[in-house]
């Protein structure tokens, strides 16, 4: 799309020209013929976007300050992401994910001075995790009102869920791709955020990445081929460096969307890792710079900060001086571009033209459709993660004494 900028600096001669096109199109073509994606269809309908509008303004309307959404992975992963842009330092909206007592501490600390509201979110209704959450805070916070999101209605009963309560997530809508559900939408809403805005660019992004865009009209499709054909090859690890603050809960969502797409056999050599620029120069720069050449580094900014933009003052000693953030954080990106490329480390570039919702809607459907696509190459089932579940299992087993405790060569105390 015109609104979206690919630039690629490729370090090898025509290493996007190294597919048959018509070949990769039939590969595409089989995958989803195998595998059809339910994002582009599952999307909320008018009554069901009304419903959760006018919850979140009864919510607002009885007074409620903070809204406390429990949930893991792809249940707070993409809304979180929204909250990054839409609002990056509210507090309007608390995240209780992992059973940590510190979380505990602080929302107690929060229900002395803040109304609050729960967002119980859990697609199959049976995360541990979430379910340890809600138990803790009616313990120590009775009576305070209660929602939940699931796509097992049935399976949630137990918990006090009814009808009236309760709001669906698509059955085949796989977590990490139901951002553009009640599980993103209804945070979003309550934080008084464009969701309008956000799907329509949601939907937009849809209509020019969808599998009956031809590849040289697609970007989806190209850039995923692109990263096959490197993954084929020496590389087994992709870097997303994210200099744009407000986009880095866009990153730890596109992590987990890569991950758990592609991640499914020792065929599949694409490890994701979330790197924040210019932070993590002073990290792991050295590693990837002069370690092995296993990595594709791809860069992520924005064309423009707009009002939030700031000068240094010009007397400021130093090559800052008299520059905005904006022209910093772009030069150290591109400084970093260049050192890579030099060192012959494949390096792509995503230039987003602003922040805001609008374009995260975009990239929300241009990275699922990479993503599935990369899933199509591989042959691999970008829908399910069978590998999570067995994990889940186990953590139940050892909990209720049934033996599976891992086999380790050695536990030290530290």
């Amino acid at each position: 799309m015109a609104a979206t900028e690919f630039s690629t600096n490729r370090f090898f001669q025509n290493w996007q020209d190294f597919h048959n096109h018509q070949e990769m199109e039939k590969r595409l073509h089989r995958g989803y013929e195998k595998w059809k994606p339910a994002f582009p269809t599952d999307l909320p309908s008018a009554v069901d976007l009304d419903r959760m509008k006018n919850w979140a303004q009864e919510l607002r309307k009885k007074g409620t300050d903070v809204l406390i959404v429990m949930g893991m992975g792809g249940s707070s992963l993409g809304a979180k992401a929204i909250r990054d842009v839409a609002d990056p330092w509210s507090e309007k909206v608390i995240f209780w994910e992992g059973p940590h007592p510190a979380m505990l501490q602080k929302i107690r600390l929060i229900a002395e001075i803040k109304e609050l509201a729960v967002l119980w979110v859990s697609k199959s209704g049976t995360t541990l995790e979430t379910r340890t959450a809600l138990v803790l805070f009616r313990e120590f916070f009775p009576g305070i009102s209660e929602y939940f999101i699931t796509s097992q209605p049935a399976k949630i009963a137990d918990l006090g869920a009814t009808e009236a309560n309760t709001f669906l997530i698509p059955e085949n809508l796989g977590g990490r791709y139901s951002v553009i559900s009640p599980v993103g939408l209804m945070p979003a809403l309550f934080m008084e955020a464009d969701v309008d805005m956000l799907l329509k660019s949601f939907r937009e992004g849809l209509a020019a990445w969808d599998i009956s865009v031809p590849m040289d009209n697609n970007a989806a499709k190209d850039i995923a081929i692109q990263y096959y054909h490197l993954f084929q090859s020496c590389y087994s690890s992709i870097v997303f460096w994210v200099y744009t603050h407000e986009y880095m809960g866009l990153g730890r969502w596109l992590i987990q969307l890569w991950g758990e797409s592609v991640g499914k056999n020792a065929g599949v050599s694409a490890l994701p890792y979330l790197a924040q620029g210019p932070e993590d120069q002073h990290s792991m720069l050295q590693f990837f710079q002069e370690g092995p050449n296993t990595f594709v580094h791809s860069f992520f900014h924005v064309k423009s900060y707009g009002a939030n933009d700031t000068v240094v003052p010009a007397d400021l000693p130093g090559e800052f001086a008299d520059h905005s953030l904006w022209e910093i954080l772009h030069a150290q990106m591109k400084g970093i571009e260049a050192g890579l490329s030099e060192a012959h480390r494949p390096v792509t570039e995503y230039i987003i033209p602003e922040v805001s919702l609008a374009e995260l809607g975009r990239m929300f459907s241009f990275w699922m459709y990479v993503v599935t696509y990369l899933g199509y190459l591989y042959e691999v089932n970008p829908f399910d993660q069978p590998g999570v579940e067995k994990g889940k299992v186990y953590a139940k087993k050892i909990l209720l004494n049934e033996g599976h405790e891992p086999v380790v060569s050695e536990v030290r105390e530290i």
